[in-house]
Order: structure tokens, then C-alpha cells, then sequence
């Protein structure tokens, strides 16, 4: 079979085999900014509130490190299969690889710069996990970087790469990426990670550390959540071209269902900083927030796996291209 075969179903960039890799890199490269967030900027930020509590920074640390590793390993695997998965996707599943196959693909397109970036950042990533890293000072830093470029090649992969002021289009989604990592990563790891960790705390006070937590919390979430809205506002109009392209193509309506999902997102983080987070301070008060930071959460979940679909969605710019005279 020549490579010029059209792709296989089974595995084109909008099947779901394609969907469920990207979705996997989303949900890691958000975890990885979520640990980024908690780690540099909300724990300094209780630090200056709450004065040093070394025991319950260095349990958090740890299981920041086994998140990180966790999802630098999910990304690695992503990444392999996402490889396999494009050859599918340009080739067809029966024709074999090879130099010139592999060659056009990573070296001629540029769908193999994003991935040359994404095994850059895997590797960087994983580097920066390890205990000599750790000794050495060197980790968040690295790890930073590393998340960065992993950032930018899910857009030099997706719709901004192809646009027609491609380094501000990259630009715009990789900020809106690192604005959704910031404010949704970063709940999930406080919920996830430093919340579990003070609860655990023999303290009487522990309830009310939480309180300083969620506290330190709150502006970098609104922060985050800001950015990821002007960006995400700025990409979509961009990408849609017209109102009317929002009911009248998949593309549309799958943003719409992405707003969606957005709102009862925001609405639940605006309940829990207006109503939660006063109250805040005694067991009820923890118990409420983790239910209602449970449903933040699932909603920012759906709306990874929308986001997914979407990338892999042609514009209604790219279909009139293809269907007008």
C-alpha cells in the first residue's frame, strides 16, 4: 500500500482512539501545571499567611513528586502512541513503517516539530522528578520548562499551528492551556494533595489550616481562571469566524457544550469562594467544600475530553475553504 493511501478510520485524528491519546496528554500536562501552581505559587503564598508548617509542606512535596512522575509517565506513553497513531492516521494501518515514512512525518510536517517538543519535554520532565535533580535544586525549575514545552507542542499540533499568524495563535492556546492548568490543576492538587495532607495533621487546627489553604488558594484561581478566559475568548472567535457558525457547524456545537460545562465549572468556583470559603475553618465547613470542589472538578473533566474533540474538529473556516468555489 503506497503512502499516498487515505487514512484508516479506525485511527484518524478524529476517531476515538486519537481522541482518548490527546485527552490522556490533557488531563497530564493540566496535573503537571496543577502541581506547578500549588508548589510555586499557592504554598508560598500560606507560607507568608501561616508561617512554616515543615511537616505538612514536606508530606505535600512528596506526593507532588509522585504526581509529577505519575504524569510525566502517562505523556511518555501518549506520546509513543500518539506516534503510531499519526502513521495510521497518514498512512493507513496496513502500510509498514519505514525511513520514509517516519521521515515525512517527523522531519517534514509540522505535526513532528510538536512531537520532537513533546518527547523533549517527557524526557526533561522525567529528568527533573528524579532524586539528583532534587539534591541538586535544579527540579521545579526544570520541571517547569519541561511543562512548558509540552504546552506548546499540544498547539503546534493542534488548529493554532495551521492559522494564519501561527506563533500568536500558538501563543494565545498555549497561554489559555497553562490559564486552565492554573486554575483547575491547581484545585485538583489542593484538593487532591495539600488538603488530604493537613486533614492528617493530628492538629486540633487542622480544619483551619485548610481555611488558610483554600485562602492562599482563591487568587491564584481567579488569576488562572481569567487568563484561560480572555485566551480561550480571543482562540474562539478566531476559530469560529461568526456567530452563526456556532449552531450551524460541529465545530460551534461543540463549543457550545464546552461553555457549557465551563459555566456550571465557574459557577461552582464562584459558590465556593462567595459561600464556602467564609465559612470555612471547622469539619462541616471542609466536608461542604470538597463536595462542591468534587463537582468543579468532574465538570473540568468532561470539558478535558470535549477539548479533545474539538482539536481534531475541522473550523468552520477550514470547511469553507474546502466547499466554496
Amino acid at each position: 500500500m503506497s503512502s499516498a493511501v487515505v487514512a484508516d478510520a479506525t485511527f484518524g485524528v478524529e476517531s476515538w482512539a486519537y481522541v482518548a491519546i490527546r485527552a490522556v496528554q490533557f488531563v497530564a500536562i493540566i496535573v503537571l501545571l496543577g502541581v506547578l501552581s500549588l508548589r510555586l505559587v499557592v504554598l508560598p503564598r500560606i507560607r507568608r499567611l501561616d508561617g512554616d508548617r515543615d511537616d505538612v509542606m514536606a508530606a505535600a512535596l512528596s506526593r507532588m513528586f509522585a504526581f509529577a512522575l505519575a504524569a510525566i509517565g502517562a505523556i511518555g506513553a501518549a506520546t509513543v502512541a500518539r506516534l503510531a497513531a499519526q502513521h495510521a492516521a497518514m498512512f493507513g494501518t496496513e502500510e509498514h513503517w519505514s525511513r520514509t515514512t517516519i521521515g515525512a512525518l517527523l522531519l517534514q510536517s509540522g505535526w513532528g516539530r510538536g512531537w520532537w517538543l513533546a518527547l523533549a519535554g517527557a524526557l526533561a520532565g522525567w529528568g527533573a522528578t528524579g532524586a539528583r535533580a532534587r539534591r541538586h535544586g535544579v527540579a521545579w525549575p526544570v520541571l517547569a520548562a519541561a511543562t512548558g514545552a509540552l504546552v506548546v507542542s499540544l498547539s503546534l499540533s493542534g488548529h493554532p499551528a495551521a492559522a494564519e499568524q501561527p506563533i500568536l495563535a500558538v501563543a494565545i492556546d498555549a497561554l489559555h492551556v497553562i490559564g486552565a492548568g492554573g486554575w483547575v490543576g491547581s484545585l485538583g492538587m489542593l484538593m487532591v494533595i495539600a488538603v488530604p495532607v493537613a486533614l492528617r495533621s493530628p492538629d486540633a487546627e487542622s480544619h483551619r489550616y485548610v481555611a488558610r489553604l483554600v485562602t492562599a488558594f482563591s487568587p491564584t484561581a481567579l488569576a488562572f481562571a481569567a487568563v484561560a478566559a480572555l485566551t480561550g475568548t480571543l482562540a474562539a472567535w478566531r476559530n469560529i469566524g461568526s456567530l452563526a457558525a456556532l449552531w450551524s457547524s460541529s465545530y460551534g456545537q461543540l463549543l457550545l457544550a464546552k461553555l457549557a460545562l465551563l459555566s456550571v465549572a465557574a459557577g461552582t468556583g464562584a459558590y465556593n469562594w462567595k459561600r464556602v470559603l467564609p465559612g470555612l475553618g471547622t469539619a462541616p465547613a471542609t466536608h461542604r467544600l470538597q463536595r462542591s470542589a468534587s463537582v468543579e472538578l468532574a465538570a473540568a473533566c468532561v470539558v478535558l475530553i470535549v477539548t479533545a474533540v474539538l482539536v481534531a474538529t475541522p473550523m468552520p473556516a477550514e470547511l469553507a475553504g474546502t466547499t466554496g468555489p
